[in-house]
């Protein structure tokens, strides 16, 4: 089991994060954590407005929902995000509590801000999951 698997629970693995100290955002399924889209300010925002909205039609391929990426100023093809339609409820749930409105940006010297998921940030699910372990 990666760490990832132990972090990513079926309802909480969608997430999103800054790309450094830019306003660019990567969203993932943190079980394929390779597998990243990345969308620039503008396209972030319309996508975020249509997850809070309920006005964004992901498809389901038998068990998977994809989500399509598709913003050309980012300068990546289209790209699937795919996850399941639980984690998307929980991740939609999250974005109309608004728990994406603040995506922190990377330290300095840093390439990427933390993981944002719908149970919190990744990096402080960890940190709790091995206090005391040696």
């Amino acid at each position: 089991m990666t760490k990832h698997d132990r972090e990513a629970t079926d309802p909480n693995r969608l997430a999103v994060r800054r790309v450094a100290r830019s306003t660019t955002v990567q969203m993932c399924d943190l079980l394929d954590p390779e597998d990243i889209a990345t969308m620039g300010p503008r396209y972030w925002l319309d996508l975020l407005h249509h997850i809070r909205t309920d006005t964004l039609h992901p498809r389901l391929d038998g068990e998977n929902l994809l989500i399509e990426i598709h913003d050309p100023a980012a300068g990546q093809s289209p790209h699937l995000v795919c996850t399941t339609k639980r984690a998307y409820t929980e991740f939609q749930k999250a974005a109309v509590d608004g728990r994406f409105d603040g995506l922190k940006p990377a330290p300095f010297g840093l390439g990427f801000g933390p993981w944002i998921w719908a149970a919190g940030v990744v990096e402080e699910a960890v940190a709790k999951a091995l206090d005391g372990v040696a």
